[in-house]
């Protein structure tokens, strides 16, 4: 018996061993199995073998070049074992933990097959080697191994071991490689005392028919798929329960009868015998709407018949809502709560007040504000007060996107609703944010046509997708932003005074910054590099702070800590500021405690600044180091501040080319904390 020839294109080696061994214990003497790393440089030519099985698409890319043979190219699915099962299994409900991987596709897919099959009682975020860190607590770090880059997370780590084989790639090489019947049953016999469900995947192992024929009437009566099977004689061979509920029970009476007798008795059900193949097309019947894919069972040339997959719509977009909401859903939440709200100002207290008050309530909510007041930490606050914290949170910004994308993303779209649609269409941000909180900013962005669809959400509770006909219900509360006067908008006909009306149910102002200047200092020093203290910030800087108007509010000001964490020494001055607050309009005004100006510090600093240069102090200079590390101020001005400077015993005078110098008293007042 001559051995087929199998070669695995894998990562590293490691996992190249771990899979010939696997194979080798599944199909023993069956195969030879060899492997291929891109560890290799340069990577070999691959030219005889009777099946290529890679990991991951990117080994593929990069190996598709060297494959010099014609057969057949086959991912390998994998699944987890019994025991990695347990021990995920074992692990508290809505724990968040990181699933990790030795890249970004590879910590996916393992993160889907945990939801695949059915572990669906944990937050899990995927996490591989450079990803950026992730936010908010971890309880638990599941990873196949140690891997190096997992050494610095405290959580505890949960090793379930490499992934073995799903039962499809099992059948998919089975068939391949025209193992025989018997042998194939033995082997899936074998195999399918490992894995965790060896019916997960049910449609592809529907194919393989010589081997799961004797077992199938009993499975396919356990689905929520409707299934009906036509035998290459195109006679009706096996009708599921759900099948024949599906179709108000009239199909099981046509069993063994032929395909003709069913369509004869019902037209309506005539693309059962006209088209050969089909997937995912809308059927009517009784006023009731089917899904119906056709599948040809082909086995080694020959045909066996097809067999008919029947959903209800209704279910599939149920279903769909609920996977987004467990995978999707899960990296769609918000960081913030009311903590976040840095400052004790009078008007933040009332506000959070009011928000913590309305947070249960379903009706919508309207947050008014300048760009950068927080308006999104407001929304996420809201929404982790609120019951609805354990759904899902997004945010999607009103004019970030062009009209017709928005419309798309807020409300999805079927298959075929326009040119470059997904294929099986793609579920919107509506029906994603189920039982959550979809927060729209810039609302007042929202273009017209958009504002009465987003109207009828709000008024019925209902959303219909681009190219579709069936209303689908939707529990998602609202919260809109603007930085813009929507009541003057909807006054000059720009935004619908009745979806106005409806968005500002409950309505909160949050503060600009210059307005609550006190809760400057807690705002830097509570910024996170800022707490760690490595920094701190001079008397003038912060006079700078409160004489600021900040037009960019908290951002502006957490933009500017942020810059100057990083170029400042230590200390925050004015001379660290970025170039575009170094304006005369800023940095100039008065230090009321000592009846002068800040330019006169400047001047000092120029001084100081050149003195430790070791550059000479004239007046010239004072005035172009001046310019240089403030703002532009003429020689006459200099001139006349070096003179008041001198009669308060500040700086004096050198002899000769030696300029100014600062006195003691000088130095005390330039370096006062």
């Amino acid at each position: 018996m001559r051995k087929r020839k199998v070669k695995i294109l894998t990562v590293d080696e490691m996992i190249a061993k771990f899979f010939k061994t696997e194979l080798e214990s599944i199909f023993g003497e069956l195969l030879e199995v060899r492997y291929v790393t891109t560890e290799i440089k340069p990577l070999p030519f691959i030219y005889e073998s009777d099946l290529v099985l890679y990991t991951d698409p990117s080994i593929l890319i990069e190996f598709m070049p060297k494959i010099k043979s014609d057969s057949p190219v086959l991912m390998m699915k994998r699944t987890l074992s019994k025991d990695a099962m347990r021990l995920i299994e074992a692990l508290p409900e809505n724990s968040r933990c990181l699933v990790c991987n030795i890249n970004s596709f590879m910590a996916n897919e393992t993160l889907a097959t945990i939801y695949q099959l059915g572990l669906n009682h944990l937050q899990l975020i995927p996490y591989t080697a450079g990803a950026e860190e992730p936010t908010g607590p971890i309880d638990y770090v599941i990873a196949h191994m140690e891997y190096d880059f997992i050494s610095h997370f405290d959580a505890p780590h949960v090793i379930i071991g490499s992934r073995i084989f799903d039962i499809n790639t099992i059948l998919d090489i089975v068939s391949i490689l025209d193992i025989s019947e018997e042998e194939g049953e033995r082997i899936l016999l074998k195999y399918s005392l490992r894995i965790p469900n060896m019916w997960k995947g049910l449609n592809s192992t529907l194919e393989n028919k010589r081997i799961l024929s004797s077992k199938w009437q009993l499975l396919l009566n356990e689905l929520s798929t409707g299934v009906i099977v036509i035998d290459e004689n195109n006679q009706i061979d096996m009708v599921n329960s759900m099948a024949d509920s599906m179709f108000d029970n009239h199909i099981k009476q046509f069993e063994k009868l032929e395909l003709q007798d069913l369509v004869h008795d019902f037209p309506t059900l005539q693309l059962f015998q006209s088209v050969p193949e089909i997937e995912n097309e809308l059927l009517l019947f009784n006023n009731k709407k089917l899904i119906i894919s056709i599948k040809k069972i082909d086995i080694d040339s020959n045909h066996y018949g097809r067999i008919i997959l029947v959903k209800n719509y209704k279910e599939v977009v149920e279903i769909q809502q609920k996977i987004h909401q467990k995978i999707i859903g899960k990296g769609h939440y918000s960081r913030y709560t009311f903590e976040s709200l840095i400052g004790t100002d009078p008007r933040i207290a009332e506000r959070i007040e009011i928000c913590k008050r309305i947070a249960n309530a379903d009706a919508s909510v309207l947050i008014n504000g300048e760009s950068g007041t927080g308006k999104e930490i407001f929304a996420g606050s809201i929404h982790n007060y609120s019951d609805r914290r354990n759904e899902p949170f997004i945010a999607i910004n009103c004019a970030a996107l062009p009209e017709s994308l928005l419309e798309s993303e807020l409300f999805g779209y079927e298959e075929g609703a326009f040119t470059g649609a997904k294929k099986g269409g793609k579920i919107g941000f509506f029906e994603s944010a189920h039982r959550g909180t979809l927060f729209l900013d810039e609302i007042g962005e929202l273009p017209l046509k958009l504002q009465a669809r987003l109207l009828r959400v709000l008024q019925e509770k209902e959303i219909i997708r681009l190219g579709g006909d069936s209303i689908i219900k939707v529990d998602t509360r609202i919260i809109a932003a603007t930085n813009l006067d929507l009541f003057a908008m909807a006054e000059a006909g720009n935004f619908r005074k009745d979806l106005l009306y409806r968005l500002n149910v409950f309505q909160i102002d949050a503060p600009p910054l210059r307005e609550r200047r006190d809760d400057i200092p807690k705002l830097i020093k509570g910024y996170p590099d800022f707490k760690r203290g490595h920094h701190q910030y001079s008397k003038l800087f912060l006079r700078f702070c409160m004489s600021y108007e900040w037009p960019g509010n908290v951002r502006e000001l957490n933009n500017v800590i942020e810059y100057l964490i990083a170029v400042a020494d230590g200390i925050f001055t004015p001379r660290s500021l970025p170039s575009y607050l170094k304006k005369r309009e800023y940095l100039d005004f008065p230090i009321k405690s000592k009846a002068l100006r800040s330019q006169d510090y400047y001047v000092l600093d120029s001084i100081d600044y050149l003195t430790q240069q070791g550059s000479r102090t004239g007046r010239r200079n004072i005035h172009d180091a001046f310019n240089r590390l403030y703002y532009r101020i003429s020689e006459v001005e200099i001139r006349s501040i070096l003179e008041i400077l001198k009669e308060r015993d500040w700086i004096e005078y050198g002899s000769g080319p030696i300029g100014c110098k600062l006195t003691p008293l000088g130095s005390e007042k330039l370096n006062a904390k």
